[in-house]
């Protein structure tokens, strides 16, 4: 292989220098010993001197090629970086919501678990309400055939028969008003459980006649939201919200380390609740609807008759 084909780091311009310094010393007579080395000397300082500039030159040109490669590099890691955080910022956000999510499942589950309760205890009062009237239907049953064996004693007497039967007939007609009575009752004060309400007061003096019965514990209450929570008796209500033209409001009952909330509740409603240990409701009744505020009264079983009640089913 010739010198130049053999490839070097040289430039053209001093490569050609090169080879005419070579052709010199082949086409001039035979040197002396003293300037031949010269001569040797010099043109081994024109190449170290010649490779040193090629190598300078490769070097600078590796650098640069070097710290491009460490830019491209660091911005590669810097757009992974920011990646990361964004994963993670993703992340610390699903976590979050996983833990509403959870706490949103444990209070429905809750509610639900009070709501079943009290409408077991509800089918259960219904049920008793159902055995009371079937004995009283039999009871009355018993005493018209109770009438029927008097009619037959008495059947010579047409006269003392015919007042007997005028009598049954007014007891009759009596018992059927009364029960025609308690049946319009029971409708008109059936409470939002399905169960049958306590008589309720739509005024003051309607209430001084509750009151007077003694049969139950009756509480008046001036409810505002502005005042948050208000202690009634040994409950405390808390107005949610109010509907003055439709005449409804939105109420929380806190009982027994528990909050119930009644929603879209009308007035005169009996809003109905069991507090521990109570067989009978808790009757919330409003009188009257404001824009944030309502007025009515507690009616709750007596603390006394209760706990004897309880004690003797139990």
């Amino acid at each position: 292989m010739s010198d130049t084909d053999t490839p070097s780091p040289i430039p053209d311009s001093d490569r050609q220098s090169l080879m005419e310094t070579r052709a010199a010393f082949r086409d001039s007579d035979t040197p002396s010993p003293d300037k031949t080395y010269k001569m040797a000397v010099i043109a081994l300082a024109v190449v170290m001197v010649l490779g040193m500039g090629g190598l300078f030159l490769y070097s600078k040109n590796l650098n640069g090629r070097l710290d491009a490669m460490h830019q491209s590099l660091e911005a590669s890691l810097n757009r992974h970086g920011e990646s990361l955080q964004q994963v993670a910022e993703r992340l610390d956000q699903t976590d979050m919501r996983h833990a509403e999510l959870a706490g949103e499942y444990t209070v429905t589950k809750e509610r639900l678990g009070m709501t079943q309760s009290e409408l077991q205890r509800a089918r259960q009062i219904a049920a008793d309400l159902g055995r009371q009237q079937k004995e009283s239907a039999e009871q009355l049953a018993g005493r018209l055939g109770e009438l029927q064996q008097e009619h037959s004693a008495t059947k010579g007497n047409l006269g003392a028969l015919s007042t007997d039967v005028t009598g049954v007939k007014g007891e009759v007609r009596t018992t059927k008003a009364e029960l025609d009575a308690t049946r319009s009752e029971l409708q008109r004060v059936i409470g939002d459980m399905g169960v049958q309400s306590d008589l309720i007061a739509r005024n003051a003096s309607e209430l001084v006649d509750l009151r007077a019965r003694g049969d139950r514990d009756y509480v008046e209450f001036d409810l505002r939201k502005a005042n948050k929570r208000q202690r009634v008796g040994n409950m405390q209500l808390e107005l949610k919200k109010t509907d003055e033209k439709r005449q409804k409001y939105t109420i929380n009952l806190i009982a027994d380390d528990r909050t119930i909330e009644k929603k879209d509740k009308t007035v005169f409603e009996p809003v109905q609740f069991y507090r521990v240990g109570d067989r009978q409701a808790t009757e919330i009744v409003i009188q009257q609807i404001f824009k944030d505020r309502i007025v009515g009264y507690v009616s709750a079983p007596k603390r006394a008759q209760s706990t004897a009640t309880a004690t003797s089913a139990s």
